[in-house]
């Protein structure tokens, strides 16, 4: 399961977006060693030392899944529905019949305006042979080519009506809901039912106007969805604007979704890389809380103080976790140590891989 939002302060301020921190304000190992001999009163504890590596820096946001598109879909014209083959659940394709209305005279009337078409092609041709031998005006030819412009316009206004009577799916997607079955009257604007499109699906996710702008389109992100299955996608869109309830952002990733396997309406965890900086692997059992019940860890700060940070997890591996904001070189209090509380002055005790310069005990 991935780690929940981390905070985002230590990803300000570099170049390129990769955190930095000036060199004098770094506590390198040896001078925190060095100050904490200096002080012989203060009280052993088991450290480890962490170097920091360059990782990719993830936020982590909680999200939801939803469809790329939901149409309902309404009649144009009334009539009786005569056939409804579409069953709710199933796969359609685009262009395939969800309702049938009744004909009410529509494919009639189109064979009638075809045969007008035809008849008035006939006379066109005949004005313009016609005026071409010079037995006819040149006004003949153009009343006829206006008549069979007229017949061509109301065969075109048939076939439309008629196509109005056959609803159709407009993409590929799922027929979520039937709202119309044979035998009921539908009027303009009445609901034959619903399609959905699952592929690709979203994940929807809601960002705070701190993290929003360091997400860009087209970001890799990283899901797990509530049965614990993971996938990956991209992000397609980011808003510019906050919701006015909530003031946060709305993001939403794209993601591959054959066959509709992903629901809409399941939880998500989103995980959205936003660049690279330096971080510490760590393991779980080193993470505590502090007295506000922060999860986090604890270190020697300079002076061989133990201070405690909150756990700003920006990836999480099978063999870990990276935590950021901690200096790119640390000296971190190992597990099991519950009396050692922040504000301690303490004398470290190496577990492994002691600095080289460490002044002897």
């Amino acid at each position: 399961m991935f780690a929940v939002l981390f905070g985002i302060r230590t990803l300000m301020g570099g170049r390129d977006g990769i955190p930095t921190v000036e060199a004098d304000a770094v506590p390198t190992l040896e001078k925190t060693v060095g100050e904490t001999r200096a002080t012989r009163d203060g009280m052993p504890v088991i450290v480890r030392r962490s170097v920091a590596e360059m990782r990719p820096l993830f936020v982590s946001l909680s999200g939801r899944t939803e469809a790329m598109r939901t149409t309902t879909l309404k009649s144009e014209t009334s009539g009786t529905v005569t056939s409804a083959p579409a069953q709710e659940g199933s796969l359609v394709k685009a262009g395939d019949m969800l309702c049938e209305l009744g004909d009410e005279g529509r494919a009639a009337r189109v064979r009638e305006a075809e045969a007008d078409v035809r008849a008035r092609e006939l006379e066109f041709k005949a004005a313009s042979e016609l005026v071409k031998k010079g037995w006819a005006v040149a006004a003949r030819e153009q009343a006829a080519r206006a008549a069979l412009d007229s017949a061509k316009a109301s065969l075109t206004v048939a076939r439309s009506e008629l196509s109005k009577s056959r609803i159709r799916a407009p993409f590929d997607g799922v027929f979520e809901a039937r709202m119309a079955d044979v035998g009921d009257f539908l009027a303009p604007g009445s609901a034959c039912g619903t399609v959905i499109q699952l592929d690709p699906i979203l994940v929807v996710a809601d960002a705070s106007e701190q993290i929003a702008p360091q997400i860009k389109p087209d970001a890799r992100a990283r899901l797990a969805l509530s049965d614990g299955a993971e996938t990956s996608g991209r992000v397609r869109y980011v808003a510019k604007t906050a919701d006015p309830t909530t003031r946060n952002f709305r993001v939403e990733i794209e993601l591959a979704n054959p066959g509709g396997v992903v629901t809409v309406g399941r939880a998500a965890e989103v995980r959205i890389q936003i660049g690279e900086g330096y971080a510490h692997r760590i393991t779980h059992n080193l993470l505590t809380l502090d007295d506000q019940g922060r999860i986090g860890l604890r270190y020697l700060d300079v002076g061989g103080v133990v201070s405690f940070i909150r756990a700003d997890v920006v990836d999480e591996t099978a063999d870990g976790m990276w935590i950021a904001g901690l200096p790119r070189e640390a000296l971190i209090v190992e597990e099991g140590q519950d009396a050692v509380k922040p504000g301690v002055r303490a004398r470290p005790v190496f577990k492994d891989n002691p600095p080289a310069n460490t002044p002897p005990t």
